[in-house]
């Protein structure tokens, strides 16, 4: 390289060869020192290959962006721009999703004319079919696919089948992909890992996006760009077909092997040409307004069909004849109505995936289904009436997931046919009260099921625990340590401990969830990789177990432990050589009816180094707790009022909870004159509170103040003229205030939110309401003593939303009011004092929504303000004298009024 030259650019890199990539910067090292390298590149392989910090993700162009790309394009320099045809560039605009090529490249396309039907044929027209002479866009995004591998391209067309925007799951398409035979087996993994590899291969390709993180990739939702969803329809071929409402069915259908139906109406029936194609392959029905209760075709007319799903549809039973579909690898009936499934379906010898999550009404599955001996994946998550599982599941070998298990008491149907199953993800086995012994729970050989990441182990609804009631009942004790386990004997505590004991997972677990247990001990389990932890309704145990040296667990959460009364020492893990909890960021205690004292360390290591949120509720005994520096959430409801004095010297808090304190009565000021940083306070059902301490003025960082339910409160303080950064202020419940105080509201100068509901001794509002510049939305809700709203609202510039509701004093709307050129929505409701609209509202030129309901002594509306142009929302409800007027304005001069979209009147 040239001495002079300091920085260089390599545009779209596709190259993934690490050995040529490692010779060309041994090249570049010969070069001049310091020299600049820019990269870019639309593979994630490659970034990773080459960077050597971190990758820049270029996100879309924001919509506004992207209309002055197209509008520079489409417009003449100096051309005066067309109203209509600006409005319709601005949908058009929609279809670039930040894509500069494409604002750029339909831009061109529009600029040959001024004609708003071409302009209209444009914003109708896929980009994937104009012509490629005119559009660049095409080609580039096909430069993508070439690029990519066979297998991944044949995985990526079958993407075509999917509307616009649609949200799918990787484990849902890998699945799919499965069913299809797209994924190449390799002798050695399972098909589900080497299509996570082509999946990810994709992603990494930009051809997939994420929508919404999740915390792993059963939550994760992705979505495929729109521009990337036409070149997979581009690339797709005949073989794939998309039926979708409103567009045309194609005459040839002899090739089609792939289909779904998009529809958003309610329909029972598929299009009748589908029926015709008696080798299709793939049916997906991905239209939630299928309202069949039956199969909206006869399984006959597709005996060759692989994929079938047709979750979320109305139907209620499945007919007996599914079951000739042999070749059937995929069937999907999650989120419906569906209550058993025939014994026909056990004929299914091919099928691999059985999704049945959401399915609340399934009572029941066959017992043949150990006939399914190709099963990998058995959904039944959400199955709330699923009383017993089919007998021989444990002959189902190949069985991945199976996030349910019940435990019965008939033969085949006991924990130890988990025995051989290779089980993946989520197993929760609930019922294990049906065990009989540990002999039995050691065969379920958990232990060895290295792939479970989540296990739920769950007792409940067994006579055992439905007697120990009864004991504690009679005893009149209702929580009474020595009776929550008087009536057992040792033999059957020593009993459950070992069954427990037994259910140990393998060490590679990351959640586990207990709940039900009834021993005293916990289990000897060492769990180096657990990062969550649930435990619920442990009512016999005395102390809680020793985790404090898990290094990797971050979220811990405890309820209903009736028989805790001290946290100490023994929770932290004795003789430990870190801190207890190193990594920890989340920990609620609910539930803790007889816990007195929860004491810190002795060993002079920092608890809870890293924990950022803290809930205590229902801990009515607890007055004290560690202090933990690093809390950013503190979440207290329903315990003793001293705990609130342990949460001073918070100097990270953010956010602050306080809820259900009956017996407190004054909050600590230091706990406010530390908590500097805090941006949310929220104080909730402190019916004794009489009055906040001045040091809130302290809060400056403070954006959101919540008061509810304080009914003993009679003012709010001065100081809350400090909280310049307060975005929004919630009071309700607050009976005993009367009024705002007018300094401490108007130095509100960030204030955009204000609610004040159900103060029913509210009289006046403050006057230094017309202070609040930043004010976008304003609620009065059940003042029913306030009579009026400050005259002069003139500077409230940026208010959009006005609700006044059941202040049946309010005689007038304050005249201010039509100087806010930004209003867009008022709604007035229950205010009987309000007998009209002033003539000024029409004055309210911004003004989209007006609800109007239950104002029975207003009998009209400016006529001008029904007419405003920008109206598109109009409710008037339970207001007879002003329906009438209505009728009466709507006979007379319909015209005027054609603009507005929406209008609810009465029961019209």
């Amino acid at each position: 390289m040239r001495e002079e030259v300091s920085a260089g650019v390599l545009d779209d890199v596709w190259n993934e060869d690490q050995i040529k990539w490692e010779s060309f910067v041994n090249y570049l090292r010969n070069g001049v020192e310091g020299c600049k390298i820019l990269v870019t590149t639309r593979s994630e392989n490659v970034a990773s290959l080459v960077g050597t910090g971190s990758s820049y993700h270029l996100r879309g162009l924001p919509e506004d962006d992207c209309w002055e790309l197209l509008k520079e394009q489409a417009f003449r320099p100096g051309e005066e721009e067309d109203h209509n045809l600006k409005l319709i560039g601005k949908q058009i605009v929609k279809k670039c999703g930040g894509v500069p090529l494409a604002a750029m490249t339909l831009g061109s396309l529009l600029r040959s004319s001024r004609d708003q039907g071409y302009w209209l044929s444009v914003k109708d027209r896929d980009l994937c079919i104009m012509d490629e002479s005119v559009s660049g866009i095409m080609p580039a995004l096909k430069l993508s696919y070439f690029h990519l591998k066979v297998h991944l391209k044949r995985c990526f067309a079958y993407c075509s089948l999917f509307p616009k925007s649609y949200d799918f799951k990787k484990e849902k398409l890998i699945h799919l992909w499965m069913a299809e035979g797209l994924i190449l087996a390799d002798g050695h993994n399972p098909l589900e890992d080497i299509g996570n590899g082509y999946f990810d291969d994709l992603l990494r390709k930009s051809f997939f996006q994420e929508v919404k993180d999740g915390k792993d990739d059963s939550t994760k939702v992705y979505r495929m760009h729109d521009l990337i969803h036409e070149l997979a329809q581009s690339v797709a071929g005949n073989e794939f077909l998309k039926l979708e409402h409103g567009r045309p069915t194609p005459s040839d259908l002899a090739k089609t092997r792939h289909s779904s139906v998009v529809c958003n109406f309610p329909s029972s029936a598929i299009p009748p040409a589908l029926l015709k194609v008696t080798r299709l392959r793939t049916l997906l029905l991905l239209s939630p307004g299928f309202s069949s209760e039956e199969l909206p075709f006869l399984p006959t007319n597709f005996m060759y069909l692989r994929v079938l799903d047709i979750s979320g549809s109305g139907i209620k039973k499945l007919q007996k004849s599914i079951g000739n579909l042999v070749s059937l690898r995929y069937l999907d009936l999650s989120k419906t109505s569906i209550q058993a499934l025939p014994d026909t379906i056990c004929d299914l010898c091919n099928l691999q995936t059985l999704n049945l999550s959401g399915c609340c009404h399934l009572q029941t599955l066959p017992d043949g289904m150990e006939k399914l001996i190709n099963l990998r994946h058995l959904n039944i998550t959400g199955c709330e009436r699923l009383a017993r599982m089919p007998t021989g599941i444990g002959k189902l070998v190949h069985l991945q997931t199976l996030p349910i298990y019940i435990v019965g008491k008939r033969n085949g149907e006991g924990i130890s046919e988990l025995s051989c199953l290779n089980l993946r993800g989520e197993l929760n086995i609930k019922c294990l009260e049906n065990v009989r012994d540990a002999k039995e729970t050691k065969l379920a050989n958990l232990k060895q099921k290295k792939h479970l990441h989540v296990l739920g182990l769950f007792w409940g609804n067994d006579d055992e625990n439905r007697r120990m009631r009864l004991a504690n009942h009679t005893a009149g004790s209702q929580h009474s340590i020595g009776s929550l386990h008087g009536h057992y004997s040792d033999a059957r505590l020593e009993e459950l401990e070992d069954i427990l004991e037994c259910l140990e997972p393998h060490e590679y677990l990351k959640k586990l969830f207990i709940k039900g247990y009834a021993g005293i001990k916990f289990p000897s389990w060492g769990l180096p990789s657990l990062t969550g932890l649930v435990l619920i309704n442990l009512k016999r145990c005395k102390n809680l177990p020793s985790i404090g040296q898990l290094p990797l667990l971050k979220n811990l959460y405890l309820q209903a432990m009736e028989g805790i009364e001290f946290i100490d020492q023994d929770f932290y893990g004795a003789d430990y050589i870190q801190s207890p909890f190193p990594s920890l960021k989340e920990l609620t205690l609910r539930d803790f009816p007889n816990l007195k004292e929860w004491r810190g360390s002795n060993g002079g290591q920092g608890l809870f180094p890293r924990l950022e949120k803290l809930i205590v509720s229902k801990c009515p005994k607890l007055s004290t707790a560690p202090v933990i520096p690093s809390l950013q959430h503190v979440e207290l409801q329903g315990c003793h009022p001293l705990l609130v004095n342990s949460m001073e010297n918070l100097t990270s808090l953010l956010v602050m909870v306080i809820d259900t304190f009956p017996d407190l009565l004054l909050l600590p000021g230091e706990l406010l004159k530390s908590s500097v940083l805090l941006t949310s306070l929220k104080i909730s059902s402190c019916t004794n509170l009489s009055s906040l301490p001045s040091e809130i003025e302290n809060l400056t960082a403070l954006k959101s103040l919540s008061i509810c339910w304080c009914q003993a409160l009679s003012s709010l303080p001065q100081g809350l003229q400090n909280l310049t950064s307060l975005e929004s202020l919630e009071i309700s419940e607050c009976n005993l205030i009367d009024s705002l105080p007018d300094d401490g509201i108007r130095g509100l100068s960030s204030l955009r939110t204000l609610s004040i509901e159900n103060c029913t001794n509210l009289s006046s509002l403050s006057t230094g309401l017309q202070y609040l510049s930043a004010l976008e939305h304003l609620t009065i809700m059940y003042c029913p003593k306030l009579d009026s709203l400050p005259n002069d609202l003139s500077n409230l510039s940026t208010l959009r939303s006005l609700s006044i509701l059941w202040c049946p004093r309010l005689g007038s709307l304050p005249e201010g009011l039509q100087h806010v050129r930004t209003l867009q929505t008022l709604e007035i409701r229950s205010c009987p004092g309000l007998e009209e609209f002033p003539e000024w509202t029409n004055n309210l030129s911004a003004l989209r929504s007006l609800a109007i309901s239950d104002c029975n002594n207003m009998t009209s509306l400016p006529e001008e303000l029904v007419c405003l142009s920008t109206l598109q929302h109009l409710s008037i409800q339970d207001c007879p004298n002003l329906e009438k007027w209505w009728k009466d304005m709507r006979r007379r001069d319909r015209r005027r009024i054609s603009h507005i979209s929406h209008i609810y009147i009465g029961s019209l």
